[in-house]
């Protein structure tokens, strides 16, 4: 009869540590599915606050240089821009914007003495983006056509007063909290015509009856705003 009591001793001591860490891991579950459930709630309250579709306007600045040839000669400078765009849906935007930028030539292609920027570009532009998902975090892509005017200011042989087209292409990363946006891009045009270059690259790419460098512009930028 000893021996009984004391077995039957040993086992309900034993199931008191079985029972204590069983009560602990329901306890880290709950707490799991409590966290869980918040952030999803919060994720949706997020979505569902987001405007994500209509009219958006942002500002912004950011680099904007040159690459081949054209690299060489023209510094990375300012680059700036005003975007209003049309979201018929949270993943397809039409954007009609104004880019700028200054920059500066290399010494060694200027002829004389010089004073503020020597390169200005002022240009148009309309791009069609495709988000990569609808949620408020969002990376897209984007592809256009645009337009700018290059006015020289330095004293050179190597560059001139000039119109030129362009496509830029690139993708970037937006974010809509409530009717706030913020939007985070880089973008490479492809130039359609260097007559404002005497050097710049020849042309080297067709797309049907028209030959343009390979040679461009590229641009990062980060731009904020809202949409209503």
């Amino acid at each position: 009869m000893p021996s009984g009591g004391s077995h039957l001793l040993a086992s309900t001591s034993g199931s008191g540590p079985r029972e204590a860490r069983m009560k602990t891991l329901l306890k880290v579950g709950a707490v799991v599915g409590v966290l869980g459930a918040g952030s999803a709630m919060a994720q949706e309250r997020l979505e569902s606050s987001a405007d994500m579709r209509g009219l958006t306007f942002l500002v912004g600045g950011g680099v904007e240089g040159y690459t081949s040839a054209l690299g060489s000669d023209i510094n990375p400078g300012l680059g700036y821009g005003v975007t209003v765009a049309i979201k018929p849906t949270k993943v397809l935007g039409i954007e009609l914007g104004y880019s700028g930028a200054l920059n500066e030539f290399d010494q060694r292609v200027v002829t004389g003495a010089r004073s503020g920027p020597d390169l200005v570009r002022n240009g148009a532009h309309v791009v069609a983006t495709l988000g990569l998902g609808a949620a408020p975090v969002q990376p897209y892509v984007l592809g256009g056509v645009g337009i700018s005017r290059y006015n020289v200011r330095a004293p050179t042989v190597a560059f001139a007063d000039d119109t030129a087209g362009n496509i830029p292409l690139g993708g970037g990363l937006r974010v809509h909290m409530g009717n706030f946006t913020a939007d985070a891009r880089l973008q490479y045009s492809f130039l359609l015509d260097q007559q404002f270059a005497a050097n710049a690259p020849p042309g080297d790419v067709t797309i049907g009856d028209r030959n343009f460098s390979s040679g461009g512009s590229y641009a990062g930028t980060v731009n904020i705003g809202a949409t209503w």
